[in-house]
């Protein structure tokens, strides 16, 4: 296991971030038996915790490090924990770990979990909220597309959405209407891809579109839902 830290400081607050790798393998058996997330197979986990400071604290999230190592570290998931083992779920359950093991031990208080299965997708379970949102990045070869999706709780898989039913928006990235707009990284791009989601895609899927993010050659680009969405 390998970790990396992170400070930053800002009016007067101090947050440390720090990346805990391990692998380990699950099986999604509520999922039907046709799904192939349903058998077993394995993932290169990563887990980035962010905390905030508080009193000029050391800010050791060492314990979550070992925790992980101990419990899940070459390690069926399905037999570590009692619920699904989904991103979401374990992103759910290592943010409660840290409140109850972490938390009262030093002056920090949890910002988010972030559990990423692969280099492209990640859920994260948010520190004061316990709201849990997915991420999603494709690669094109102008740039990074990255989607942040929510939802009113999680379904009866512990997913918000299957990454499979995202499809569609990385064959319409590939069109040549996205392809010119990726190139030529206009302004409008970022919200033209946000709005083609939410007509095209999230009708179908249980989902909802909190933001889009561009990263191309030329700029970067956010759009973010409002409140009234």
């Amino acid at each position: 296991m390998k970790a990396a830290e992170e400070k930053r400081e800002a009016d007067g607050q101090t947050t440390i971030s720090q990346s805990f790798d391990f692998s380990a393998s699950h099986e999604l058996r509520l999922l039907p038996t046709s799904h192939k997330c349903s058998r077993n197979h394995g993932h290169n986990y990563t887990v980035t915790v962010s905390a905030l400071v508080h009193d000029d604290a050391p800010g050791d999230l060492s314990p979550l490090g070992e925790y992980l190592t101990a419990t899940f570290d070459h390690r069926l998931l399905n037999e570590q924990v009692t619920f699904h083992p989904t991103s979401e779920l374990l992103a759910a359950h290592l943010a409660k770990w840290f409140r109850d093991n972490v938390e009262p031990a030093t002056s920090i208080t949890l910002v988010a979990m972030v559990v990423s299965e692969t280099a492209t997708t990640s859920a994260r379970c948010d520190g004061v909220t316990g709201e849990v949102t997915i991420s999603k990045t494709f690669t094109t070869s102008h740039g990074d597309v990255t989607l942040v999706l929510g939802a009113d709780g999680l379904d009866e898989f512990g997913f918000i959405t299957d990454f499979g039913d995202l499809k569609p928006f990385g064959a319409y990235l590939q069109s040549p209407a996205a392809d010119a707009g990726l190139r030529a990284a206009g302004p409008a791009l970022v919200a033209h891809l946000a709005g083609w989601f939410v007509d095209n895609v999230e009708p179908e899927i249980r989902g909802r579109l909190v933001s889009v993010r561009v990263d191309s050659r030329a700029t970067t680009g956010l759009w973010e839902r409002g409140d009234a969405s």
